[in-house]
C-alpha cells in the first residue's frame, strides 16, 4: 500500500504545483459534493418541485453515508496529510510537503471518499430525474438524446472535479475517491428501483433509523471490544494538522451518522406530520416557488447554528436534534404555513 500511497501523494504534489489557480473551484467542489450541501439546498429545491426526487435524495444520501462510515471501520484508509509524516516509505530522505487547507484535516478514516461516494449518488438521482422529467414532455428523440449526453457528460464532470478536489487538498488518495464513486453510484441504482421509500409508514422510518444507528454502534463495540481503535484517525488529525481549528468534530464518523439519523428520522416525521396533509392540498407553481424560496431561507439560518464540541455528548444530541428538524422544515412547517397564507389570500379575494 506505500507504493500505491506514494503515487497518490506524487499526484497530489502535481496537482497543488500546476492547478493552484483552481483552487477557488476544488474548494467549490467539495462544497457542493458534501451532504450538507444536499440536505439545506438540493432536498427542498427538489422537495417542492418532484416530491419522489427529494425522498429518492436523502435515503441515497444517509444509506450511502452509512455504509461509506462502515467501510471506513473496516477498511482502516490513510490520508494524505497524516501519512507522510508517519510512513517510513521515504527512509532517509525528506517527506514531501503537502499543502494544506481549512477542509483538508477530516478526522475520519480516508476510504472510501465520502465526497465522491456522495457526490456520485446525489447527482446520479437528480441527472436520471431530469432525463425522466424530459421524456415526460414527450420531446423528439434527438432532443433527448442530446440531454442524454450533455447532461451525464456535466454530472461525470463534476465527479471528476470533486475527485481532483479531494486529491488536491491532500484529504484522500485517488484510490479511495475512485472507490467512493463506484460506491455511490452502485447506492443510487439499488434505489432507481426500491418504490418501497415512497410509502414507507412513520414506523418503518423508526425502525429503519433505529436500525442504523444501532447496527453502527453495535459495530464500534464489537471491534473495540477486541481492541479495534476507531478514534486513531482523531489523534492523527490533531498531530498533522498545520493549525488547530480546521480540525472540526462535525467531520468525525459519529458526527456524520447522528447527523445522517436525524436527517432520515426528519424525514419520516414530516412526511407524516399533520401539517404536511393539509398543505399537500396547495400545489400550484407560485405555492411550490413559495416553498423552495422559504425552505432555503430558514434552512440557511438553522445552519448559522452551531454547537460547542466541548462537552461530546451535548454536542451529538443537539446535532441530532438539529439534524431532525431540518426536513421537518422543509416538508411540513414551511408548506403548512404557507397554505394558510395562501388560502386567506384566496378567500380575500372572493370576498
Amino acid at each position: 500500500m506505500d507504493l500505491l500511497h506514494s503515487l497518490g501523494v506524487d499526484l497530489t504534489l502535481n496537482l497543488q504545483a500546476n492547478y493552484s489557480h483552481y483552487e477557488s473551484i476544488f474548494h467549490l467542489a467539495s462544497s457542493l459534493a458534501d451532504l450538507h450541501t444536499t440536505f439545506v439546498v438540493f432536498f427542498p429545491v427538489w422537495f417542492h418541485l418532484r416530491q419522489e426526487v427529494g425522498i429518492k435524495l436523502i435515503w441515497v444520501a444517509v444509506i450511502g453515508d452509512w455504509l461509506n462510515l462502515v467501510f471506513k471501520w473496516i477498511l482502516f484508509g490513510e490520508r494524505p496529510y497524516w501519512w507522510v509524516h508517519e510512513t517510513q516509505f521515504y527512509d532517509t530522505a525528506p517527506a514531501p510537503v503537502l499543502q494544506q487547507f481549512p477542509i483538508t484535516c477530516e478526522t475520519g478514516p480516508g476510504s472510501p471518499s465520502g465526497h465522491a461516494m456522495a457526490s456520485a449518488g446525489v447527482w446520479h438521482v437528480m441527472a436520471t430525474a431530469i432525463l425522466s422529467i424530459s421524456e415526460e414532455k414527450r420531446h423528439s428523440a434527438l432532443f433527448i438524446w442530446v440531454t442524454r449526453l450533455w447532461l451525464w457528460t456535466l454530472s461525470y464532470a463534476f465527479v471528476v472535479l470533486v475527485c481532483m478536489s479531494r486529491v488536491y487538498v491532500a484529504a484522500h488518495f485517488p484510490h479511495q475517491v475512485i472507490g467512493g464513486v463506484i460506491a455511490g453510484i452502485t447506492v443510487a441504482k439499488m434505489f432507481s428501483r426500491a418504490g418501497w421509500i415512497y410509502k414507507a409508514s412513520l414506523k418503518k422510518y423508526f425502525c429503519t433509523t433505529l436500525c442504523l444507528l444501532t447496527s453502527a454502534l453495535g459495530f464500534y463495540l464489537l471491534l473495540k471490544m477486541l481492541g479495534v481503535d476507531l478514534l486513531w484517525t482523531l489523534e492523527k488529525a490533531n498531530m498533522w494538522c498545520t493549525r488547530a481549528e480546521w480540525v472540526h468534530m462535525d467531520t468525525s464518523p459519529f458526527a456524520s451518522l447522528l447527523r445522517n439519523m436525524g436527517i432520515l428520522l426528519g424525514l419520516g416525521l414530516g412526511l407524516h406530520s399533520p401539517l404536511y396533509v393539509e398543505s399537500r392540498k396547495s400545489k400550484s407553481a407560485p405555492f411550490s416557488l413559495s416553498c423552495v424560496i422559504a425552505s432555503l431561507t430558514l434552512l440557511q439560518l438553522l445552519d448559522t447554528l452551531s454547537f460547542s464540541s466541548n462537552n461530546p455528548v451535548v454536542f451529538y444530541s443537539l446535532s441530532f436534534f438539529k439534524s431532525t428538524v431540518m426536513p421537518f422544515i422543509t416538508i411540513a412547517l414551511v408548506p403548512a404555513s404557507l397554505s394558510v397564507l395562501f388560502r386567506s389570500r384566496r378567500d380575500q379575494k372572493m370576498l
